[in-house]
């Protein structure tokens, strides 16, 4: 499975907040799967991985989640013109 980047964590936020998560549990179960692997306070990622709860705490969850992967620095930088070239 190949890496996040924060822009992946930005695109999946703007999917859930507009469409929810009906189609990206896939999605979903990675971040949870790298924010166990980063050591991510464990009821954030049991909120976010939990189907059975209601939607609005896991998108906090999520949130958080994403913040503070990104604070950690848990995400690679997203891929640019400039560094393939």
């Amino acid at each position: 499975m190949d890496p996040m980047t924060s822009n992946d964590l930005t695109d999946l936020a703007w999917d859930l907040a507009s469409d929810g998560f009906v189609g990206r549990e896939v999605a979903v179960l990675q971040v949870a799967r790298t924010a166990r692997a980063v050591g991510l306070p464990a009821t954030l990622v049991a909120v976010l991985a939990d189907v059975h709860q209601p939607e609005v705490a896991r998108l906090r969850a999520f949130g958080r989640i994403a913040a503070l992967l990104d604070a950690v620095g848990a995400t690679t930088a997203p891929a640019t013109a400039a560094r393939a070239a």
